[in-house]
Parts: structure tokens; C-alpha cells; sequence
């Protein structure tokens, strides 16, 4: 039967015809397609504003009494600039923003799992226009996200981006993604390593309830991308960089800075007994709510 044929069969029924062999194949839309440019126009960071300032900031400092070491940092840069943090909890956008200047948050955007928060219309526009989130793939390399990313630097947004690509499941940074540094290095902006510590007690992985406790957040000095150096080189002392903020917060300054080589990796053990080596559970006075 021929090709022309079969479509006609297919409609005279009722059903979709088939794509004659000699179609070109289209493309795969995956949710890293998401369209996000309309929570970035005027109208849309408005309200974005107005919602962070008024409801989601002042609930984030309720929740987590956050302490920030370092902003002195950020006060000698030109934005924007691409944030780097460890990642093991859906507190930590809101608090990163919470640590930020004024008015570098509200002109921010960050970087959402692809598939976890733009696998539904609803999810992903809520997601877009709350916290100006945008799609980036977390389990293949993606084009689409890592040009989004660049143009959304080189038109002037200060970008969140997680490099161990989810949340850690049990507190401990996971491996590092060369996402960020890639973003850096392209755009020749500041990369800036940043650790939380405490959200992986409040609300981790799985977690059906929200606990309120202390929040530390650590701003470390930016990493300015060199001539020549590729995302892989940039990526590395961003991970010698998050070593050493998990020291000091642990510790202090100057132990950090004699002993740069901490391990936030934790160890090579069973996931109870990695939680359970963390041995700094959240303070006992604080109470818990659902």
C-alpha cells in the first residue's frame, strides 16, 4: 500500500495518519523547553517582588533565624554574578535570596531541576513566577538549558545554580556538575561559592515536615574565571572552595584557612551511618510544626 494511501486511510477513520517514512523525525521537547522569558518582564518581577519581600522572606527568617558570614564579599562586586551552593533542601533558594543584597535579588533567577519542577504546566509557571526559576537539565547534558543560562547572565541576572544538579539525601554534598563553572566561564563573571548549613535539618529530602531551627549561610571569596581556563578547571576550585567554607562552618576562619582540605563529601558508608556521622543535629529548644 502506498504511502499516500495510508493516509487517506487513517483520516477516512478518524485516527491521526501516520508520518510517511520519508518525514523528517522531530525534534525531542523535553522539559528543559519550558518557556520562562514572561516571568522575567517588568510586570511578572513585580510581582515576584512584591510576594518575596512581603510573604516568603519574612516566613524564611521565622523558619530558619538565618546568619550570614561574608556579605562584605558581594559588596565589592559588579553583578551579575552566577551563586554556587551546596544544595540539600527546598529552603535553600529562599534563603541564598535572603542572604543577597537588596537589589541583586530582585534581579535573580534560578536554575530548577527540569524534571522535578517543569514536568507540569502548573508546577513550572508557579515555579517561573515565585522565585523566577528556569529549567536546567540535571541528568544529561543539555544545550538548551546551558544557553539559557548564559543569555540569562549576559542580559544582566544574577543566577542560583546548584551543582550537585538535586538535594542531598542525607546532608553530605554530592558530586559537582560543571554546570556553574561552564556558565562562568563562558560569560567571564564571578563565581561565587557559597555554603548553608542547617536546611538539611529543617526540611531535607523526603521531609513531610518543617522544622524551625538556625541557619548559617557563608559567602566565600569569588572566583574570577582565568584566561584560558576551561569549566573543569573553574569547577575544580569551586569544589576547593566549598571544602573550605564546610570547614569554617564547622569550625571558624582560621581553622579553615590552615586546614583548606575538609571533606563535605562525608563517608564512604551506608546512608544511616553518613546521617549519623554528621553528628550535628538541630537544636532541641526549637519546636516543630507541620
Amino acid at each position: 500500500m502506498s504511502e499516500l494511501r495510508k493516509v487517506a486511510r487513517g483520516w477516512r477513520w478518524g485516527r491521526p495518519p501516520p508520518l510517511p517514512r520519508s518525514a523528517p523525525t522531530p525534534p525531542l521537547r523535553t522539559e528543559a523547553a519550558f518557556e520562562t522569558d514572561w516571568a522575567r518582564r517588568p510586570w511578572a518581577n513585580t510581582v515576584r517582588d512584591v510576594l518575596q519581600e512581603l510573604i516568603v522572606l519574612p516566613a524564611v527568617r521565622y523558619v530558619t533565624s538565618p546568619r550570614v558570614s561574608g556579605r562584605e564579599r558581594l559588596l565589592r562586586l559588579t553583578p551579575p554574578v552566577v551563586l554556587a551552593s551546596n544544595h540539600a533542601s527546598h529552603l535553600d533558594t529562599a534563603v541564598v535570596a535572603e542572604a543577597l543584597p537588596l537589589e541583586w535579588r530582585h534581579h535573580l533567577a534560578v536554575g530548577g531541576a527540569a524534571d522535578y519542577f517543569f514536568k507540569g504546566k502548573i508546577r513550572g509557571t508557579l515555579a517561573a513566577l515565585l522565585v523566577g526559576a528556569f529549567p536546567v537539565e540535571r541528568k544529561r547534558a543539555s544545550a538548551v538549558s546551558a544557553r539559557l543560562a548564559v543569555r540569562l547572565v549576559q542580559e544582566g541576572w544574577n543566577l542560583i545554580l546548584f551543582p550537585e544538579g538535586g538535594r542531598s539525601p542525607d546532608g553530605w554534598m554530592q558530586e559537582l556538575k560543571p554546570g556553574a563553572a561552564f556558565v562562568a566561564a563562558r560569560t567571564k563573571r564571578p563565581l561565587v561559592p557559597m555554603w548553608i548549613k542547617g536546611t538539611e535539618h529543617l526540611l531535607p529530602k523526603g521531609a513531610k515536615r518543617l522544622r524551625r531551627g538556625r541557619v548559617d549561610i557563608l559567602i566565600g571569596d569569588p572566583l574570577f574565571p582565568r584566561d584560558g581556563e576551561d569549566a573543569r578547571e573553574l569547577n575544580s576550585r569551586l569544589d576547593e572552595s566549598l571544602r573550605r567554607l564546610s570547614t569554617e562552618a564547622d569550625s571558624d576562619w582560621w581553622t579553615a584557612m590552615r586546614t583548606p582540605g575538609g571533606d563535605p563529601y562525608g563517608p564512604d558508608a551506608a546512608r544511616w551511618r553518613r546521617v549519623w556521622a554528621r553528628g550535628d543535629a538541630p537544636e532541641k529548644s526549637r519546636s516543630s510544626w507541620t
